[in-house]
């Protein structure tokens, strides 16, 4: 469990309930022996021997590529686009490079061409939609570190007091300054009967973060719209 510490662990589930792609679609596109093409890459838990699961870097990935499906982008092309940009850009998970927030198409398409991706065309046809797509959407509420890595999260874009940070709670969502879990705190809630000036006290917390916590739960529970 140690290897596994500071990545973030989540299931198919608890993904599908984060950035509302459907589980068994996560699995098709990432899982091994989910797709005849092969997964669309190898989810980092899985090389620690965690099968099934899904790191904080393939969480937002999947989110990436959700965002270019339901632009229409194939997956065909998406997946050509992913080998391409990660030559091209020399790293992993490329969709949440920080360089795609300023000139993002012209990096997918340079990536493209410079190794003679089929998919070039397709994509040149949909510019529209990669200036839509990559960019901000891609990114929003998104903070990395000196090397450009994704290292926390701001999912919901009412709250930005609300955080999904590997380092705490497995990479589920906590609220600040105190960085506990919403879900514990949720449950807590809920089992004294939605007093909130109780759970403030047991957790010696503010009653404005309880609050914080139990609104996030509500929403994404009712499958609001996050990042």
């Amino acid at each position: 469990m140690t290897a596994l510490a500071g990545i973030g662990l989540y299931s198919p589930k608890q993904a599908e309930r984060l950035i509302g792609v459907d589980a068994e679609k996560i699995r098709r596109w990432i899982v091994r022996d989910r797709s005849p093409a092969g997964p669309l890459w190898h989810p980092e838990p899985e090389s620690l021997g965690a099968e099934d699961t899904l790191s904080f870097k393939d969480l937002l990935e999947v989110r990436a590529v959700s965002r270019f499906r339901e632009h229409g982008v194939s997956m065909h092309v998406i997946r050509e686009a992913l080998s391409s940009l990660s030559d091209y850009l020399q790293r992993d998970y490329p969709l949440i490079h920080p360089r795609l927030m300023t000139d993002g198409k012209d990096v997918f398409l340079q990536a493209l061409e410079e190794n003679g991706e089929e998919g070039l065309t397709d994509l040149v046809k949909r510019q529209g939609v990669l200036t839509e797509v990559i960019g901000p959407s891609l990114i929003s509420g998104i903070t990395f570190d000196a090397s450009d890595n994704p290292v926390r999260w701001t999912p919901d874009p009412a709250d930005p007091q609300i955080v999904i940070d590997p380092r705490f709670a497995f990479g589920k969502p906590i609220v600040l300054p105190s960085h506990v879990s919403t879900a514990a705190l949720f449950d807590a809630f809920q089992a004294e009967e939605g007093d909130a000036d109780t759970v403030a006290r047991n957790f010696d917390i503010t009653l404005d973060e309880v609050n914080r916590a139990v609104n996030f739960e509500k929403r994404i529970a009712a499958g609001a719209l996050l990042h």
